[in-house]
């Protein structure tokens, strides 16, 4: 044996304690890196996996009441789609108008269909359109403002383009105005 190697084996046996702790020491600091990396790695699988159980969560929550909430849309949705008109139902669209006259008591003067509203060219076919009339009538300001209020608040949706108002001449003792509307109802092409 070589010098190096019996003092080495007199070390070992002067200091069996002190060197097994350290190599302990050693074990011990290499297992505690390579779990600290490891540590790292599952804290953020860890983190993942609460904010995928969150939104799990939070969609059964939503869900609970999912049957009744599809059951309200389609009865709003059945609800919209009747206050809508259909192009081709000329004569029923009008008779909405002429209902109003009457009941307002103003005098029509004319109602006439317009062009519906140019949608965009390309693309898919829109599901609505602007079905367009305009309409003139006769009546006094009380008569005229309640026409107003029943075009705007009626059955079916409506958008004014263009309106215009101008004094008709003397009916009594009430003005006479005459209302002229450019207007379109929300329908189905």
């Amino acid at each position: 044996m070589t010098i190096l190697s019996k003092d080495m084996e007199a070390f070992l046996k002067r200091y069996p304690i002190a060197i097994g702790c350290g190599l302990l020491t050693a074990f011990l600091l290499v297992g505690s890196y390579i779990r600290s990396d490891r540590a790292s790695e599952v804290a953020t699988q860890l983190k993942d996996a609460e904010e995928q159980g969150k939104v799990i969560l939070k969609e059964i929550r939503d869900g609970a009441n999912l049957s009744e909430q599809y059951e309200t849309l389609t009865g709003h949705t059945k609800e919209l789609e009747s206050r809508l008109v259909v192009s081709s139902e000329r004569a029923r669209n009008q008779q909405y108008f002429y209902r109003i006259e009457s009941e307002t008591g103003v005098k029509e003067i004319s109602l006439q269909p317009g062009a519906r509203s140019a949608g965009p060219q390309r693309g898919p076919k829109p599901l609505f359109a602007g079905i367009g009339y305009t309409i003139s009538v006769q009546g006094d300001y009380h008569q005229i403002l309640d026409f107003l209020g029943r075009i705007e608040s009626g059955h079916h949706f409506c958008r004014l383009i263009t309106g215009s108002v101008a004094r008709a001449g003397q009916r009594g003792s009430a003005a006479t105005i005459t209302l002229t509307l450019n207007l379109e109802l929300l329908g189905l092409p």
